[in-house]
C-alpha cells in the first residue's frame, strides 16, 4: 500500500471542488481515493502534525497528533491498514 500526500489545494483541483484557503502544510492522504488528511497546527506545546482518517464508519482511534509529518503519515497508514483488514467495525 502506497499512500500519497497531495496538497489540499491540488486535491481541490483533482476533485473539481471550489478551492478553499488551505495552508501550505495541509495535505490530502490518497490511496485510490482520498482516505484522510494531515495538517500542521500550532498547539501549546509547539507546532504539531494532526492526522485523521476519513473512511467511515470506523471506530476510534481515527485521529492523532505527531511531532513530524513522517510520524503522522505512519500512524495514519497503520490505522488505515487495520481498517482495510476489517478491524474497523463499529461497536457502540
Amino acid at each position: 500500500m502506497t499512500l500519497v500526500l497531495r496538497k489540499q489545494t491540488a486535491e481541490d483541483r483533482v476533485e473539481v471542488r471550489q478551492p478553499l484557503d488551505w495552508g501550505e502544510d495541509d495535505y490530502a492522504v490518497v490511496d485510490e481515493t482520498p482516505i484522510g488528511r494531515i495538517f500542521k497546527q500550532q498547539m501549546a506545546a509547539g507546532p504539531k502534525w494532526v492526522w485523521f482518517l476519513q473512511v467511515a464508519p470506523v471506530r476510534p482511534p481515527n485521529e492523532g497528533v505527531a511531532d513530524t509529518i513522517d510520524e503522522a503519515r505512519a500512524a495514519l497508514a497503520k490505522r488505515y491498514e487495520e481498517v482495510r483488514r476489517g478491524k474497523w467495525r463499529y461497536r457502540a
